[in-house]
């Protein structure tokens, strides 16, 4: 589904409102007003989240943001406040960012919160758009699509609900009595809500979800208003959220553990950073890059819906970065392999109706004047893909870390055992290496010999080429298809990569360079064919792919316990499958740890705080380990 951007307008007053529905995004009194009458002061805010460690905040109707900017600033002018205060807020139609600046020019009071949510803004994609403000203290997810569609899916525990859609007469979907179940659901005992709204079927929809409602003085000239409370007769049984002290041990120093450390760090926690490789010095392992860009399918499948999501996080979380990024942000081309694919690239484009900033098709011409070289055919044109030196995003990150991180390389973790009080990091010889409550595995297939997953991770070995640039044709931007090409930089193209799922030697071989040589004349079409492979430099690095190719991110399964529970495995869901307290991995990118490696962090780092997740819950589900030993367990090969 494509989003469609808010028709903002005004009335007499100079009152935003929407030609599509037909109504005012607030009171013509006041906008901040409102926002701080019905939906701060209507749940009891400040006092609710006074010393909380996390306060979640679930919004049904973005709209401008005037809810969520009084929000913020209430949370800045309070001493008392939250430690972590999280918006979660449903848009159908978000404004763009030029009818933004338009609109919060009347409300001078809320600037420069404004200009920093604007500055944030993200592209309007169907999804989930998480946004960091106070250095992570405040943080907004933004779910831009449907709400009927993406409540269900939201993954979080409200302690307050705003309920702001458009009124109920003019959009009925935002009031549903389904709606209200969903919102029933992200509730807890004692959660609160608040709205402008005093419908009866508002009213009536609440209470059959488990609220307790009752009418409050309105704002300004509305007679009344209705808030309340979570109280339903049969409260679902739910897991209680126990926060562990913030220390974690972290076994690997690759892209998933430095962004493991990196997200963990910036929400105050310890980490012991184990690697078992030395410091890396290699100028051929230093000079290795990959390209980072989302994947794209005509049905939008789970798959890209995730990649998305990945994609556009990474950029922002880079972004943050202080020191020593080598990346390049040219943009990236997928072209089609023959005329068909090149159809079909284009057929999804229109179907897809992507921001032109996210992605359009291109035809051949378009591609070979945004490329600078002849090329083979059209296909997607990704303006923010580009490429990235891996180790140079590793080193930010760490860097990044201060003092949060210990990092220990050359130090070989044998086996891990469970204690009392969390986990150990074994040597060879037994001697504890480390020990915490919360161990990561973010050591690629490598954590396969450390813990079971329920089925094999892949080891894939890739091969990249360095071809001298001026021996070879250079594109201005990164081409993929079969392979891809970066551009020059540093005196090297960069062409790759193989894809050898049971070759293990760490040294790049002429056989590689070989196929490598192959992708580059096969995108570019006046590339020499008439290197040496055998003359060629290259590095080479190992990935880590599940069955599915998707990662595998969150608490690994305890097999044992999950082996006991053959008997009612066609009733169980992913949330039954028995976990190892404490022990979580973060690995299987397959070829997209650019795309995935901040993501998977920020996710697995927002469950150990009982934060939201990043995710849709659907996403969150085909990234969990527990979902191969359900499948074995419903298969009856556990």
């Amino acid at each position: 589904m494509s989003i469609e951007p808010a028709d903002l307008a005004y009335d007499a007053s100079g009152t935003p409102y929407s030609t599509r529905y037909g109504d005012v995004y607030h009171s013509s009194d006041s906008g901040p007003g409102q926002a701080r009458h019905v939906f701060i002061d209507g749940n009891d805010l400040p006092r609710r989240w006074a010393g909380a460690r996390v306060f979640t905040i679930v919004e049904t109707g973005f709209g401008i943001g005037l809810n969520f900017l009084s929000t913020w600033r209430a949370w800045l002018d309070d001493p008392q406040r939250c430690e972590h205060l999280h918006f979660v807020s449903v848009e159908k139609h978000p404004p763009a960012r030029d009818a933004l600046a338009r609109v919060h020019a009347s409300y001078a009071e809320l600037e420069p919160l404004a200009r920093e949510l604007r500055d944030a803004w993200p592209l309007l994609v169907p999804g989930l758009h998480r946004l960091h403000f106070e250095r992570g203290r405040v943080t907004l997810t933004l779910a831009f699509g449907d709400a009927s569609e993406i409540v269900p899916k939201l993954a979080a525990r409200a302690d307050a609900i705003y309920l702001d859609g458009f009124a109920p007469l003019r959009n009925p979907e935002m009031w549903s009595a389904q709606l209200m179940k969903a919102l029933g659901r992200l509730s807890q005992p004692g959660t609160t809500l608040a709205t402008y709204s005093t419908a009866a079927a508002v009213r009536e929809h609440l209470e059959a979800a488990g609220f307790a409602i009752e009418k409050r003085p309105g704002f300004a000239r509305k007679r009344e208003m209705l808030a309340g409370r979570y109280a339903p007769r049969w409260p679902a049984a739910r897991k209680a959220l126990t926060a562990p002290a913030r220390h974690a041990i972290v076994i690997g120093a690759g892209l998933a553990g430095a962004a493991v450390c990196e997200r963990l760090s910036a929400r105050g926690w310890r980490v012991d950073l184990l690697e078992a490789r030395p410091p890396a010095s290699d100028p051929a392992q230093l000079r290795f890059a990959g390209a980072f860009h989302p994947h794209i399918s005509a049905d939008d499948a789970l798959r890209s819906r995730a990649s998305r999501g990945g994609f556009l996080y990474s950029l922002a979380r880079w972004d943050t970065l202080e020191s020593g990024l080598e990346w390049g942000r040219c943009g990236l081309i997928h072209v089609g392999s023959d005329r068909d694919q090149d159809r079909r690239f284009a057929e999804a484009s229109a179907a897809l109706a992507y921001p032109a900033e996210y992605a359009r098709y291109v035809t051949l011409d378009e591609a070979e004047a945004l490329a600078g070289c002849r090329l083979r055919s059209g296909g997607w044109w990704l303006p923010l893909g580009g490429w990235m030196r891996v180790q140079s995003l590793v080193d930010a990150q760490l860097a990044a870390c201060g003092d949060g991180v210990t990092a220990r390389y050359g130090v070989a973790v044998e086996s891990i055992r469970a204690a009392d009080d969390g986990w150990r990091a074994l040597a060879e010889d037994g001697s504890v290496l480390a020990s915490a409550p919360v161990m990561v595995l973010a050591n690629s297939s490598d954590a396969q010999r450390l813990a079971s997953f329920g089925d094999a991770l892949a080891r894939v070995r890739g091969q990249i080429t360095y071809v001298p640039s001026d021996r070879t044709v250079a594109p201005h931007t990164v081409v993929t298809g079969r392979g891809y090409v970066l551009p020059a930089s540093g005196g090297i193209v960069v062409a790759g990569s193989t894809y050898d799922g049971s070759a293990s030697d760490p040294r790049p071989r002429a056989s590689g360079h070989a196929t490598n040589l192959a992708h580059l004349t096969r995108l570019l079409p006046d590339a020499p064919h008439d290197l040496d492979p055998a003359t060629l430099e290259g590095a080479v690095g190992f990935r880590c792919a599940a069955p599915d190719r998707m990662p595998v991110i969150g608490a690994l399964p305890d097999m044992d316990a999950a082996r006991a529970m053959k008997a009612e495995a066609g009733s169980l869901r992913l949330g039954d499958i028995p976990r190892l307290p404490g022990l979580y991995s973060v690995t299987g990118f397959a070829s997209r740890g650019l795309t995935w490696a901040s993501l998977a962090a920020e996710t697995l780092a927002s469950r150990l705080e009982g934060e939201p997740l990043p995710v849709e819950s659907d996403i969150a589900d085909a990234l969990d380990p527990a979902r191969f030993v359900l499948r074995r367990l419903r298969r009856g090969r556990l």
